[in-house]
């Protein structure tokens, strides 16, 4: 690959290919990441070409390398980098959350939400970095799959915030079968408080009542998470 001159050239031809002109001639997956995203670019700056530009954005990515680290960037961050403003910002970001919609999608077609690892990776990315605390509710079927989630409140998740009514109101309104709830620990530490026991305490209660199973209560941190069903506080 010739990155100065933002292309490649083929053997069988010896004709060079521009990333827009190898993904019309061989297909989209035969792109590296960087070439995929100087096509999103589509121009470099002042020295850097646009398959550059897309390696030192890659490189810039703070909290992961790579993939993962362009899907955690803000667009404030990426429009501190030389040759990416407002346009290319707002399209990095857009590609981005259709990826992450699209993988979630695929696997919310084949998950059952019993199993607090395989709960805790599908909300991960989506909630790991959130800098305020942000319940969620998952709403379940009679398999176990997913109906909806919604978020029910952001900030400190407590009983005046987070109440069973709220919850089950929410439940009863899809028809739901049974419920997880979900918050992160913007600390990175998933150790549950005594708030958060005596919070799911008073609501699986009321599922008890209601007719609706509370599956779990999970609490996400920065890259780990803890099921209070597994440590037996439910």
């Amino acid at each position: 690959m010739n990155t100065k001159n933002n292309c490649i050239r083929t053997e069988k031809t010896d004709t060079v290919l521009r990333p827009y002109e190898k993904c019309l001639t061989l297909g989209a997956e035969t792109l590296s990441d960087a070439e995929l995203l100087a096509v999103i670019l589509r121009t470099g700056v002042s020295g850097m070409n646009s398959i550059e530009l897309a390696q030192h954005i890659f490189s810039v990515c703070c909290r992961s390398k790579g993939l993962l680290g362009l899907s955690s960037i803000t667009i404030p961050e990426l429009l501190k980098i030389r040759g990416v403003g407002k346009v290319k910002a707002v399209q990095i970001k857009c590609i981005c959350e259709l990826s992450r919609r699209t993988a979630k999608q695929s696997a919310s077609a084949k998950l059952k939400f019993t199993e607090p690892e395989a709960i805790a990776a599908y909300y991960m990315q989506d909630l790991r970095l959130l800098e305020k605390e942000h319940m969620i509710l998952v709403l379940l079927d009679s398999k176990c799959r997913k109906i909806a989630d919604t978020v029910l409140s952001v900030g400190t998740v407590n009983a005046s915030l987070v109440t069973p009514r709220e919850v089950f109101a929410e439940a009863l309104k899809y028809n739901a079968v049974s419920v997880v709830l979900l918050h992160n620990h913007p600390s990175g530490d998933a150790a549950p408080s005594h708030n958060d026991i005596a919070v799911t305490d008073r609501i699986v209660q009321a599922g008890k009542i209601l007719g609706v199973q509370v599956i779990d209560h999970i609490i996400i941190g920065d890259n780990t998470y803890t099921s209070l069903k597994e440590k037996e506080y439910m």
